[in-house]
């Protein structure tokens, strides 16, 4: 299943615009907006099985308390903790963003898109879902381990985009920045805006109505997943012998570095992160329904 096309009407500029890691926004005729429509979360709300971690209220300075919307019930005479409460969210709205987490995992229609997703790209995909009230900033500024494709649902959004890391010893997480924003861009149904990998960002909701957006997550490979990758490689069956005596257990060494040898003579940089990539998308969070 195509499902590149519906960010953008010319898929050829957006493999080169990922590529180049370059801030853009794509008004593509057919964007993935029905997807999650902002009347569908009153549904999630109100079957009662939506429970924490996948959905969180934020602000600008921080997560909402649990209990506050999570109260405690009793199941089979047992009492459970973090099962979301619709009203209670419903009282909470207009103060903090609902962030909806890995909706991949729980809701069928976006799982089978992310699904498309990583066929076509060949990474690792997730999505995630806000809805922030007008006039308010739902998280600070801050950097994302992955490239994030942004499709407006409802509602209008500012986002401000600042530079990338100067060097590759960065970490994702709220980011001090002291420039001003490389781009800008306000966003309206429809609209997608790229948001590429490292770079500090932060959205404000603007208008009367509040902002509901659908972010994919476009993971890509770093240090560790490579790492990982190469000790994969280099683990061979010899790896599980307990050999017994310091001749055979010489003897097992001397098998393990032939075999890593003949295993990093054939190895590319391309190859690497190749296993790199198949090995996050192997290892992805078995779906789940909430």
């Amino acid at each position: 299943m195509d499902v590149l096309h519906r960010f953008t009407d010319d898929t050829s500029t957006f493999h080169a615009t990922l590529v180049q890691g370059k801030p853009a926004v794509f008004r593509p005729a057919d964007p993935p907006t029905d997807l999650f429509p902002p009347g569908e979360l009153d549904h999630w709300l109100d079957t009662g099985l939506l429970r924490v971690p996948y959905l969180q209220l934020v602000t600008e300075k921080g997560e909402i308390e649990l209990p506050r919307f999570c109260p405690p019930r009793v199941v089979l005479n047992r009492v459970e903790h973090g099962y979301v409460d619709g009203a209670a969210v419903r009282e909470l709205q207009s103060e903090a963003t609902q962030l909806l987490r890995y909706v991949d995992q729980w809701h069928p229609g976006i799982r089978a898109f992310c699904a498309a997703m990583r066929e076509q790209l060949g990474r690792q995909v997730e999505a995630f879902y806000f809805v922030t009230p007008p006039g308010t900033q739902g998280r600070p500024v801050h950097r994302d381990d992955a490239d994030v494709l942004v499709v407006q649902i409802g509602g209008t959004k500012d986002w401000y985009l600042y530079g990338a890391p100067d060097n590759d010893r960065w970490a994702p997480g709220t980011a001090d920045v002291t420039d001003g924003p490389v781009f800008t861009a306000r966003l309206d149904p429809g609209e997608v805006l790229y948001v590429p990998r490292g770079h500090a960002h932060h959205a404000v909701a603007v208008g009367a109505d509040a902002s509901a957006h659908l972010s994919f997550t476009v993971r890509e490979a770093g240090g560790t997943q490579l790492h990982a990758a190469l000790a994969e490689l280099l683990t061979t069956r010899s790896a599980a012998l307990r050999p017994i005596g310091e001749t055979e257990l010489l003897a097992a060494a001397d098998q393990m570095l032939t075999d890593a040898r003949a295993a990093l003579s054939e190895l590319t940089a391309e190859s690497l992160v190749d296993r790199a990539r198949t090995r996050m998308r192997a290892v992805a969070p078995v779906p789940r329904h909430g």
